[in-house]
């Protein structure tokens, strides 16, 4: 590699063109982590962290998702951005297997508080967010970086959301490595969290690191951009054999962000589907099943892999409840991983009876491999079989979410409908300040 790998990051995020089809994505990314967030008013972790945080003395002018809190920036980027994470409802993307839009977007909102910012300027830095993550996803090593332990989330996020709040405050190429460089500072976590609240905290540390990160540089504090590179250097450390810096379009034009239908860990999504086909034939009665046995990657498993969740942190990453309570409903929603749908007897029996069958995988496995499926066999009392396989995720690229079903997703989160076209058809130039889509019609 000819230049430092975060002086040439920094230099391609600040440049960054926004052509048409990469700018509606960022639209459709910024309304479903809208959606996310305001369906995780019904979490209360969100609550807890400002609460913590204004008794931390870090009150300010910049809204969070809780009715009625406003914080200092980075303080609202925290709230907002495990807001974003609690419901594991929000978007990811493959190359860098991170939740992108949960550490990005609310740094931006926050931003949007502080300075005069148009939807157009918050889209363009939005996109080199995303491009940053992909980016330095690729370079380590993609899913081997996951597979080791790391939340790439939040080892990547702080990275992507130090390079929207550059490209929106307007800092140059330069500067924008260094704030770069300065998030990676903060880059750590480790999957051994998943089912506790640091999980969604993780992306609020993201998303708060970045932001600072960058105010910082704007500030004039300097940073190492060369750190990157060598033995010691950021790369080795965290990486798994990578790829170079790559030329050419926009990460959202190559790699777009996948959403999510259902508010659950994505290695729980093609077994869910599986068994919602399963749960749709005509006749079927969840009570008449006598076995059955869930496959999927043992990977994949070993991150989805909760066999007698205790709480709704540890349902979203248990396959075995998810699919039972798709069987028994039909249906799989924010309500699912309520308390009292937890203790659900029916789902809690079924759950006994059904298997895991972690299948090892030959060769390198990509996440959400269409090549290795998910699938649901069932043995009937009656001594029948049935079973679905499920390759494609729903959400991902072969099945995605287009504009129609985000906008669903957004209204069933409770946005409204003013809401949803001015961020889906708003010009550029409309000014944007996330305080006043907070105090709006139905806020």
């Amino acid at each position: 590699m000819s230049e430092p790998f975060f002086a040439a990051l920094g230099a391609r995020v600040a440049s960054l063109a926004s052509v048409p089809e990469a700018v509606l994505q960022a639209r459709l990314c910024l309304i479903d982590t809208l959606a996310c967030m305001l369906a995780a008013r019904s979490d209360p972790l969100p609550g807890v962290i400002a609460q913590a945080m204004a008794r931390s003395g870090a009150g300010g002018p910049a809204a969070t998702i809780v009715p009625g809190v406003t914080l200092a920036a980075g303080a609202a980027a925290l709230v907002n951005g495990a807001a974003a994470h609690v419901l594991d409802f929000d978007d990811y993307e493959i190359p860098g297997s991170t939740h992108p839009s949960a550490p990005i977007v609310p740094g931006l909102m926050a931003l949007s508080n502080l300075r005069q910012v148009s939807l157009g300027s918050l889209l363009a830095a939005y996109l080199a967010g995303y491009d940053a993550i992909v980016c330095c996803g690729r370079a380590l090593g993609g899913y081997n970086h996951y597979l080791a332990g790391w939340h790439a989330t939040a080892t990547i996020g702080p990275i992507g959301a130090a390079a929207g709040a550059a490209r929106l405050l307007g800092l140059d190429g330069a500067q924008t490595a260094m704030a770069l460089a300065l998030a990676s500072s903060s880059s750590g976590g480790l999957k051994l969290q998943f089912g506790s609240h640091a999980k969604p905290v993780h992306a609020g540390l993201a998303a708060r690191a970045g932001l600072e990160a960058a105010l910082l540089v704007e500030a004039g504090v300097s940073a190492n951009a060369t750190l990157g590179e060598g033995p010691h250097g950021f790369l080795a450390l965290y990486g798994a054999g990578g790829s170079a810096m790559p030329c050419g379009p926009s990460a959202m034009e190559t790699d777009p962000a996948l959403r999510k239908p259902w508010p659950s860990c994505a290695y729980t999504h093609r077994a869910i589907e599986a068994a919602l086909q399963l749960a749709a034939a005509p006749g079927f009665d969840a009570g008449a099943v006598h076995a059955g046995t869930i496959a999927l990657p043992e990977p994949f498993f070993r991150v989805a892999g909760f066999l007698d969740p205790r709480n709704a942190a540890q349902a979203r990453f248990s396959v075995r409840y998810c699919v039972a309570a798709a069987l028994v409903h039909g249906t799989i929603g924010p309500a699912t991983f309520e308390e009292e749908a937890l203790r659900d007897n029916r789902v809690r029996g079924l759950m006994t009876r059904l298997a895991i069958d972690a299948y090892t995988v030959d060769g390198e496995l990509e996440d959400m491999s269409p090549a290795h499926p998910d699938s649901v066999s069932l043995t009937m009392a009656d001594g029948s079989t049935t079973s679905a396989t499920i390759a494609d995720v729903r959400g991902g690229l072969a099945k995605p979410m287009d504009s129609d079903a985000v906008g669903a997703k957004f209204l069933d989160c409770g946005g409204d409908a003013r809401l949803l076209a001015l961020l889906l058809h708003g010009d550029a130039t409309l000014a944007f300040r996330f305080r006043d889509l907070m105090e709006g019609p139905g806020r």
